[in-house]
């Protein structure tokens, strides 16, 4: 058997073989080459500009709390009201010998106060509470936030979970959140 070799295959009668290059450099074979990637019927730095304004639209809107329900949609109650709630032992009959007692000690009860943490802000930003009461930050946003001040420090509090922390001196506290420093409040014991 003879291995075909290449003088012999451009002897062939479909071979035909360009000995003028020039046409090669016209103006008509340099408009069939792309500049650039083109996805039909847009290209690429199209699509990369779309994408990144949606991205950005959907960033500033979670960010900002753009809230888009859809119509005729009842969310349910209204968001949550920050409140001072006293913390009170079970009632204690009038008829019991410590009656005078026990109503000294619940107007002393400590109190609870509540701070959400929705839209990326502290709600209320600043509480003022007594020496002794108590502060829970409850995350109602969809990422983890802090309360960090140089007196305490929550570390991450992931969506739907809160903290506690308890103010035993007299002073003013202020706080952040060490992922998202624009959120800021204060809680003011006296």
């Amino acid at each position: 058997m003879r291995q075909p070799s290449l003088q012999r295959d451009r002897q062939t009668p479909g071979y035909v073989e360009a000995r003028d290059l020039r046409h090669l450099a016209s103006p008509g074979h340099r408009e069939n080459r792309h500049r650039g990637v083109i996805i039909k019927p847009f290209s690429l730095w199209t699509l990369a500009v779309w994408g990144l304004a949606f991205f950005f639209a959907g960033f500033l809107s979670g960010r900002h709390g753009s809230d888009f329900p859809a119509a005729g949609i009842d969310l349910g109650s209204s968001p949550i009201q920050s409140t001072q709630e006293a913390v009170q032992p079970p009632a204690i009959p009038a008829s019991s010998a410590s009656g005078a007692t026990s109503a000294t000690a619940e107007s002393n009860a400590p109190a609870v106060t509540h701070v959400a943490m929705k839209d990326m802000k502290f709600s209320p930003a600043t509480i003022e509470i007594k020496k002794g009461d108590t502060v829970e930050w409850k995350n109602d946003d969809m990422t983890p936030h802090t309360a960090t001040s140089p007196t305490f420090d929550s570390g991450p509090v992931a969506s739907d979970a809160s903290w506690r922390h308890t103010f035993g001196e007299a002073g003013s506290f202020p706080y952040t959140c060490t992922f998202h420093p624009d959120m800021k409040g204060t809680v003011v014991v006296k």
